[in-house]
């Protein structure tokens, strides 16, 4: 059934993403519409801070517990976010995140960057592209 959806094989050319994981965003982003940007999917698995407020004044929250989140769809992306961590060739970004933090709060940015960007495949109906980093 998800090799029917329409953004299945842009999910498998996504550095860590499998076929479970490929299935499994077919179905949370069938209508990828329904979140606003790639942040608020973010929050919604659980992997960004919520935020609260009125009147100008936001409040950050700070990251959901398992309890106040799709916990089974934000363990499905820690799983992807560390197979990045361990591929030969890492990208840039990743690789830079593994050196500086320790490497729970990396997996858990990793994660979150991840997420993001599949939001952004499927608004877009793109496949994933690898952002090049240039040097002077």
């Amino acid at each position: 059934m998800a090799r029917g959806c329409k953004n299945y094989e842009n999910f498998l050319k996504t550095p860590g993403v499998g076929p479970f994981t490929a299935a499994m965003l077919c179905v949370l982003l069938c209508d990828p519409a329904i979140f606003a940007n790639g942040r608020q999917f973010a929050a919604y698995i659980g992997l960004a801070p919520r935020s609260r407020g009125s009147g100008g004044k936001n409040f950050i929250i700070g990251i959901p517990s398992k309890f106040n989140c799709d916990s089974e769809s934000r363990a499905v992306f820690v799983e992807c976010a560390q197979a990045l961590a361990r591929y030969k060739n890492k990208s840039p970004w990743v690789d830079g995140i593994l050196r500086r933090k320790p490497k729970k709060v990396a997996v858990i940015a990793i994660a979150n960057k991840l997420a993001r960007q599949v939001w952004a495949m499927a608004n877009k109906g793109e496949s994933f592209k690898q952002m090049t980093i240039l040097t002077a």
